[in-house]
């Protein structure tokens, strides 16, 4: 089960304890999440403290989610330059326009598709191939909302005591 607070960024401030497993913390894992309001986005950071072992199994990478991001980068590869040719194949059969104009273009754009891909495999499908420790960890604290005006924060616990501790806290 899971609790959720919302803190002033300024003053979140998380106790020298593993969030996972709340044993002496000697390292912090780095979140962050990138929040998109209107025309401005904001990255907020917070840094979680681990223990040793929670951090490393927080910062591993498996087989599994490896070969997918590496089969991510193929596969936005290939739907780039698809996209890429197809815009300048179908420029090209009305006769207008400069050829290489038409392959600048053409080739921003099928970067822009490429990243667009990328991203959404390497970020949301990835990480569901993550060894089930490296979940665990990496879900022990989650930035789930941020409101830009008064710089607030919602975060989501798998611990309810730690959850209480930070309230308190900050």
């Amino acid at each position: 089960m899971s609790k959720t607070i919302d803190a002033q960024l300024s003053q979140l401030h998380f106790p020298m304890t593993c969030a996972v497993c709340m044993s002496p913390a000697t390292t912090h894992y780095k979140l962050d999440k990138i929040f998109t309001y209107g025309r401005r986005s904001h990255t907020v950071k917070v840094d979680v403290p681990m223990c040793e072992q929670h951090f490393s199994a927080a910062s591993f990478k498996g087989a599994a989610e490896r070969f997918v991001g590496w089969l991510g980068v193929g596969i936005s590869i290939l739907v780039g330059l698809f996209a890429m040719v197809i815009l300048i194949l179908r420029w090209q059969g009305t006769g207008e326009g400069n050829i290489l104009l038409n392959l600048f273009v053409g080739g921003v754009f099928g970067l822009g598709i490429f990243l667009i891909v990328w991203a959404i495999i390497s970020l949301s499908i990835a990480p569901r191939f993550a060894d089930p420790a490296s979940k665990e960890a990496r879900n022990a604290v989650q930035i789930t909302h941020y409101w830009p005006k008064d710089k607030f924060v919602r975060l989501s616990f798998e611990q309810d005591y730690l959850a209480d501790i930070v309230q308190k806290m900050s």
